[in-house]
């Protein structure tokens, strides 16, 4: 069988315990002798298809599906838990008891929303959010982990977050997500990453720098951390890891150097060193959110979907790709220049710039990779220039277009949540064509 093992040793003792801990997992049974054999399934176009390529974990190792999408673990490898993920299908967690199993995966093409870290543990706007999974409007939900300041959702607590004192108090949020489980609902955790004024704060040797030798400040006066320090990283991944167990996949936003001029790190280090730092990042959050049973995406800038360099970000579509679950372009029509796409006021025509931005991302991801590109699109009201109100046809627009352009779900922004729920009634009977497809056998 070839197969892919990354153990629990590499990512060092500290790592794994903080794993077993979060995702509840024991150690193995002494009385488990025998390997755990298995095969992963997908139920699709009518037939019971092998799936190669996914990621399947004990919480103590964790392997690759075969051609055959089979695996096999080593005796003092399992733990009486195991999880399969695969980019386009629900995570699936389960108990094993026997030494053989079958999981048959469910094709899963997100509908989510986005509800902000200030407003997600209002009674109103969980209410909100029940209602909407009950009329099949939305089978999804992106939640705050780590907001833009740096504060910390309870439920994903570490030790470094409670040294910073960047935990917030408890506020029932891990007992309403494990609600929305119950109901079915794939749950999106965000972890805002790299721009963190408290983190920046209290470990300033960590944080980015600004070229006349001070610490870097953009131009909101927001600090940041660096992606350059392997603690900074570190710190990042195990927030995603402690909070596995109430979500299903770790969404990284701001995974990036901020766009401002005055960074020193961008003049020490080239595109090919930036790309390093955010794929070095990348890499690490896979190996240990797989070993936690986890889906992993990242949020990009859009730009990066048609730039021919890294924008001074360091972040690279295709060498991102190969290490992500799922890659979410940032593909607002309101933050592209005039003049994008050829058009003279990108944000009166939401549907052509999806269809352009969508084309180029999927050119530049790459082919031997698994990922699926879902994108974030705008449902708030143009902020610049003409202000253009986003009624229900301009969302649908996107939403259309996102689809037909090779898209695998669509994920909605509006911090307000007034969400133009019109447009998610069509999205449930649109044809989306997953990349997944084409590597079935």
């Amino acid at each position: 069988m070839n197969k892919t093992r990354v153990r629990a040793a590499a990512l060092g003792a500290l790592a794994l315990l903080l794993i077993v801990a979060a995702i509840g997992w024991s150690a193995p049974a002494a009385a488990q002798q025998a390997p755990l054999r298995g095969t992963i399934y997908a139920w699709t176009d009518g037939e019971l298809r092998p799936v190669p390529d996914a990621a399947v974990s004990t919480g103590l190792a964790q392997v690759r599906t075969d051609a055959d999408g089979q695996f096999q673990f080593a005796a003092d490898e399992r733990s009486g838990r195991l999880s399969a993920i695969k980019p386009g299908f629900d995570v699936v967690r389960r108990d094993v008891y026997g030494d053989q199993v079958a999981i048959v995966l469910r094709e899963l093409v997100v509908r989510a929303v986005f509800i902000p870290f200030a407003r997600s543990h209002e009674s109103p706007v969980q209410d909100w959010i029940r209602d909407l999974v009950q009329r099949d409007l939305i089978n999804a939900v992106v939640i705050d982990i780590k907001e833009e300041a740096g504060r910390v959702n309870h439920f994903a607590a570490t030790a470094a977050t409670d040294a910073i004192k960047a935990t917030m108090p408890d506020d029932g949020m891990a007992e309403f997500l494990a609600e929305l489980g119950e109901m079915g609902v794939y749950r999106i955790g965000r972890i805002v990453t790299f721009l963190d004024s408290h983190y920046s704060a209290w470990h300033p040797q960590q944080a980015l720098q600004h070229i006349n030798g001070f610490r870097f400040r953009d131009g909101a006066g927001n600090g940041w951390a660096s992606p350059f320090s392997p603690a900074a990283r570190r710190y990042n991944v195990e927030i995603g890891v402690a909070a596995a167990r109430h979500v299903d996949e770790v969404q990284y936003d701001y995974v990036r150097l901020p766009y401002e001029s005055g960074l020193a790190e961008r003049a020490i280090h080239a595109a090919m060193g930036r790309e390093a730092a955010i794929n070095t990042f990348a890499e690490e959050a896979a190996a240990a959110l797989h070993l936690a049973g986890a889906a992993l995406s990242f949020d990009v800038f859009g730009i990066i979907s048609v730039s021919d360099d890294d924008e001074g970000l360091g972040q690279s579509l295709r060498s991102l790709s190969q290490h992500l679950d799922y890659l979410s372009p940032m593909l607002y029509p309101s933050g592209w220049a005039a003049g994008s796409f050829g058009l003279r006021y990108p944000a009166a025509h939401p549907g052509l710039v999806i269809r352009h931005s969508m084309d180029a991302t999927m050119a530049r991801i790459a082919a031997e990779s698994d990922v699926e590109v879902r994108p974030w699109l705008q449902d708030f009201s143009d902020y610049a220039g003409r202000g253009v109100f986003y009624s229900a046809r301009h969302v649908q627009d996107q939403i259309v277009e996102a689809a037909e352009r090779g898209g695998y779900g669509f994920m909605l922004w509006d911090t307000t949540l007034e969400y133009q729920l019109a447009a998610l009634e069509l999205a449930d009977d649109l044809v989306w064509s997953p990349r997944w497809a084409a590597h079935l056998n």
